[in-house]
């Protein structure tokens, strides 16, 4: 990382901390840190952070007046977004409906100011037998539904719910034992339901080891994974996680994760490895990545599928095996012949769930094709080029 890439990270800290970053180098390069902020959806936090600054270690004028823009507006849309929530969990168990919280819903009630953490949605576990009421609940409250290969949506207005049933999305080695470990650790604090610490971690991590071997993980998980552990440190079970991670091939994001904690967030470990270039590494592709990858790091992925490296990164991209849809179209599984369907399906799920115009999609081809090299060089350094 360069010292850029360096002071959004310690900016990072010292807003999950409510604490003051140390001073910056003189030839920081502030709109690069706000822009990069702004792709990670961390500008509010980074904000809180750098406005603690004083002299000429702070951002300049026109950068200050940005950033606050960009507080007011995080604060006004998760504002709204926290009281749907609490509004909704509280109706939902007025019906004796269960809702439990993972992530972002959960999480930001610890941050310094909990309205800076941003969300795009809100992730919910329910058993399966409830779904039926789920649904009945929502479409009342004015929500409409659409399915999901592991549980289902509901969106209304600029809210939006991913309700599973299962953790199989990111738990694929002995999901049923999983699933019964995480419906048996569930917690309720104030009348809303989340699981227990140790859980909730295993989760934040496995979760972003699923992004970050597939379409990146920004540093916003990190930040999540760093105030967490350092809230609940005491109650977490670290073997257990360790050995959770290793089942489901995460080894390595288990050990940059931790070491990334300890080198850059203070936050003190057992399991922290000694290769802290890799662990660097690993946090440089984060603020390279968007909070989840963005469109193009989906199509790279595709661009860079092994499975016959005669066919371009283009073709593979619009065109993707059996293989490597079959895990989101089910029905591939049994009817491989319905390819051609999926193809299809795909792209309109492109254009119209996540609003890409098709000249998007064919910019984004193109760049995509050239990002993956580079995406698989990074993993390859990290010798996670391999996990699934």
């Amino acid at each position: 990382m360069d010292h850029n890439d360096r002071y959004i990270v310690e900016l990072s800290r010292a807003a999950i901390f409510d604490d003051t970053p140390f001073r910056p180098e003189k030839d920081v390069n502030w709109e690069y840190i706000y822009e990069k902020s702004v792709e990670q959806k961390i500008a509010g936090l980074v904000f809180a952070a750098a406005s603690k600054l004083a002299g000429e270690n702070k951002p300049p004028d026109d950068i200050l007046a940005k950033f606050n823009d960009e507080m007011f507006a995080t604060i006004a849309l998760t504002s709204g977004q926290n009281i749907e929530f609490a509004r909704t969990v509280k109706a939902a168990l007025e019906k004796n409906i269960r809702l439990i919280g993972l992530k972002g819903c959960i999480i930001r009630n610890i941050y310094p100011v909990p309205e800076l953490r941003t969300m795009s949605d809100y992730d919910i576990l329910t058993s399966p037998e409830n779904l039926k009421d789920v649904r009945a609940f929502f479409e009342n409250i004015g929500y409409g539904y659409g399915k999901d290969a592991f549980g289902c949506v509901f969106e209304k207005d600029l809210f939006y719910w991913e309700v599973f049933t299962t953790m199989g999305e990111e738990f694929r080695i002995n999901t049923e034992k999983w699933d019964k470990y995480f419906f048996e650790n569930t917690v309720e604090e104030n009348g809303v339901y989340t699981v227990s610490p140790t859980a909730f971690l295993l989760h934040l991590i496995v979760h972003t080891g699923k992004h970050y071997v597939s379409t990146g993980a920004g540093i916003r998980n990190l930040m999540d994974i760093a105030l967490y552990t350092a809230k609940y440190k005491d109650k977490i079970d670290f073997d257990l996680i360790k050995a959770a991670c290793e089942e489901q091939n995460y080894k390595g994001i288990f050990e940059y994760t931790m070491t990334a904690l300890q080198l850059f967030y203070g936050v003190e470990n057992d399991y922290a490895v000694s290769d802290k270039d890799k662990a660097e590494t690993f946090v440089e592709y984060s603020l390279e990545s968007g909070v989840f990858g963005k469109h193009d790091n989906a199509l790279a992925i595709q661009a860079a599928k092994p499975e016959d490296d005669s066919i371009s990164g283009i073709r593979k991209i619009l065109f993707p095996s059996v293989k490597s849809l079959s895990y989101r179209y089910k029905y591939l599984q049994k009817a491989p012949f319905l390819l051609p369907v999926a193809w299809v399906q795909r792209v309109f799920s492109a254009i119209f769930k996540h609003k890409f115009s098709v000249g998007e999609m064919v910019m984004g081809m193109k760049d995509a094709d050239e990002f993956s090299k580079h995406r698989l060089e990074k993993l390859k350094e990290l010798e996670l080029d391999d996990v699934h």
